[in-house]
């Protein structure tokens, strides 16, 4: 599979919430919303496939690392387990900053990869999700 990570354009929004929609049971963010964030997409001849948003929380001060936030991160089903997830990982990873992400409790497939990347368990958040109410693990992958 010939992959291009890349930044989402504007119009690609509602392809992204396409995406959300067959992958999560719930799906809460509406077009706009990933109009307002940064968004990577993960391109296969020309079908996206994946994507990445996330958020700088905190600029960079005095050579210490920015803080950013990763608030989704989506494969479309007939594409999982084939590096999508990773591929758009790395991207976002190569930024100079600290990183901060909530995942469920349930969802141990994401928790192991977000582990392999670096990120360590550093909060719990009872009920932070919604549709079933779950539990959020609260990790961080910090730059040394």
């Amino acid at each position: 599979m010939n992959l291009v990570i890349r930044p989402a354009t504007l119009p690609e929004a509602p392809v992204l919430a396409a995406i959300e929609r067959e992958s999560f049971g719930r799906p809460h963010w509406s077009v706009e919303d990933f109009r307002r964030y940064d968004s990577l997409v993960a391109d296969t001849g020309g079908q996206i496939v994946g994507f990445l948003v996330s958020r700088q929380t905190w600029a960079s001060l005095n050579g210490l690392p920015a803080e950013r936030e990763i608030l989704n991160v989506a494969v479309l089903p007939s594409h999982r387990r084939m590096g999508v997830a990773s591929a758009l990982l790395n991207r976002e990873l190569s930024r100079y900053a600290t990183f901060f992400l909530e995942v469920r409790e349930s969802n141990t497939a994401a928790q192991e990869l977000y582990r392999h990347f670096g990120f360590t368990e550093i909060d719990r958040r009872p009920n932070y999700y919604q549709y079933p109410s779950e539990t959020a693990i609260v990790m961080r992958m910090k730059r040394r």
